[in-house]
């Protein structure tokens, strides 16, 4: 029973799942009885655990290829069972690896990261999938570790399109606390931050004669994403807050089995518990100094009435992951391109610290473009859909089997090479979009934000210091148990 209730029960927040075949319920109630019979006739423990085992085995093969009992799938690679494909995304990373499989192809069924999706490249979305999307069909469908952390309120885990008031709402009030206007207000602070964070490396670099810039990466990006949510956190509750953030982090990528402080996912379960104490607190006395996410969302608008505390909790906690892991990743790229390009360094220096608009074209604004497109910090997306999804001539995707939209290999097929003056008007008009999710529901929020700290970023480093990258190797992280 409580194996039916686990297959047949209800996801909030999801499409439901395919109905369980009345095959499938024969063949384990059958197995069950000849487990029984055999123990009754026998009393055999080494036969009872075989029989186990035997069962656990078929389980996992059913689990990993009874997806291809559906008609007219997509070309496939389902790799190893269980593990499927990732093991390759371990060693090469789910960019690179989803780069090599879907070479030459529209669309491809895969397993990773313990779970079937199939890939689909942007261009065939935008043909046979964007209006399903914008009709409110497709709901987010992330990993497992990933959809507990975030929580069934998150602006990524609520469904949008047409009909979903309620991400609607959110998005709106969202909007108004991290658009354009009130972002451009944060820039004296924001330059703050920066300079700190760049004074700081100059320090370690006096003392041992280089520094790592990833840790500053990832304080700058906190710290920013930091300010138009809450206002501004001091000091040792910000530290302890982007500490909190890595452990869930690290839950969102590992196995979903929580042993408390002894797993991954558990400790970032108890992250998030923590963090969630910490934003309720920030509910009860908002800083109403400057106009920031909580406030907005504490409140009724024009945007709508206010939200819940638990919609709240989950909104600020996403955005916190959201605006770190994004832009801490495109702050590194954004110093290689520079260094390795030193007339575009040179142009850059030349610009102001003011801004009258977040997204006036410039020579910073064309080297964050260009560095974002070679490395795109989220490549892709998942959604699923109650009914098949036809995809034309590259196949069907089964109902409730998520889908991966590919941003990453879209923005690469402009071309190789690091060429910021390809962002022309047009270019800017049909791919600008597409780094920050593209035309769909659920495109990001913190485009406003992530502009401006990026740009900022460029123009303070090149007017204000000397700077040198010693090493330039990507390096793979592996999730960790």
């Amino acid at each position: 029973l409580c194996w039916l209730h686990l297959c047949l029960g209800p996801q909030s927040g999801r499409a439901p799942r395919r109905p369980v075949s009345l095959g499938l319920i024969y063949m384990s109630t059958a197995m069950m009885d000849l487990l029984l019979d055999a123990w009754r006739r026998h009393g055999s423990w080494s036969k009872l655990c075989g029989g186990v085992s035997l069962g656990l085995v078929a389980r996992i093969l059913w689990g990993h290829y009874s997806i291809l009992r559906h008609p007219r799938l997509p070309a496939r690679d389902l790799g190893l069972p269980l593990l499927g494909c990732t093991p390759a995304i371990f060693k090469e990373s789910l960019d690179v690896w989803a780069c090599r499989l879907m070479k030459g192809r529209q669309a491809v069924l895969a397993h990773y990261l313990f779970g079937h999706a199939v890939i689909v490249k942007y261009s065939l979305y935008k043909e046979h999938v964007h209006n399903v999307e914008l009709s409110g069909e497709l709901v987010p469908d992330w990993v497992s570790s990933m959809q507990q952390i975030l929580g069934p309120s998150s602006i990524l885990t609520l469904p949008g399109g047409k009909g979903h008031t309620t991400h609607k709402r959110l998005r709106g009030k969202l909007l108004g606390a991290v658009g354009p206007r009130p972002t451009l207000e944060l820039v004296p602070d924001f330059l703050v931050l920066i300079r700190r964070s760049l004074d700081e490396l100059c320090a370690e670099t006096q003392q041992q004669g280089f520094c790592r810039f990833e840790p500053a990466a990832h304080r700058i990006a906190a710290g920013v994403s930091a300010l138009p949510i809450t206002a501004g956190l001091d000091a040792a509750l910000q530290k302890r807050v982007e500490h909190l953030v890595d452990l869930t982090l690290e839950a969102m990528l590992a196995v979903p089995v929580n042993l408390g402080r002894f797993s991954a996912f558990g400790r970032g379960l108890l992250a998030r518990r923590e963090l969630s104490a910490i934003i309720h607190g920030l509910m009860d006395s908002p800083n109403l100094s400057r106009k920031n996410i909580i406030s907005e969302l504490t409140a009724a608008s024009d945007h709508g009435e206010a939200f819940t505390h638990g919609e709240i909790v989950d909104t600020v906690f996403t955005l916190l992951i959201a605006g770190k892991v994004t832009s801490a990743d495109a702050l590194e790229f954004v110093l290689v391109c520079l260094h390795d390009n030193p007339s575009w360094a040179s142009r850059v220096a030349q610009e102001p610290l003011e801004f009258s608009s977040i997204e006036a074209d410039s020579a910073a604004l064309r080297v964050v473009r260009e560095a974002l497109r070679l490395g795109v910090p989220a490549g892709a997306y998942r959604r699923s859909c109650s009914r098949p999804v036809d995809l034309g001539a590259h196949g069907r995707v089964p109902a409730g089997c998520p889908m991966a939209i590919m941003l990453a290999d879209e923005l690469r097929q402009l071309g190789e090479a690091f060429d910021p003056d390809r962002w022309d008007e047009r270019t800017v008009r049909e791919h600008g979009g597409l780094v920050f999710g593209g035309a769909q529901p659920h495109a990001c929020v913190g485009r406003s934000v992530a502009l401006i700290e990026l740009q900022l970023f460029a123009r303070v480093l090149c007017r204000e210091y000397d700077f040198k990258v010693l090493d330039k190797s990507m390096v793979v992280k592996m999730p960790p148990l």
